[in-house]
């Protein structure tokens, strides 16, 4: 399914922020998991963050 969400320019920015952050503690968190099931669930969820920064960026969201 695919959605279209509309955003002001300071929203779409803090949204960026928030996923730059999280997705900085997940890449921690990854290096630091031992269980391989656990690991490959976090990593899906970082491809996820990685690919929702990079429609940001494409929507004209420069990178600080």
């Amino acid at each position: 399914m695919t959605s279209c969400l509309v955003l002001t320019t300071p929203e779409s920015q803090l949204i960026r922020e928030l996923l730059e952050g999280d997705r900085c503690r997940l890449l921690m968190e990854i290096a630091h998991t031992d269980h391989r099931e656990m690991k490959e669930g976090l990593k899906v969820r970082e491809a996820l963050m990685q690919g929702i920064l990079q429609k940001l960026q494409a929507e004209g969201m420069p990178r600080d």
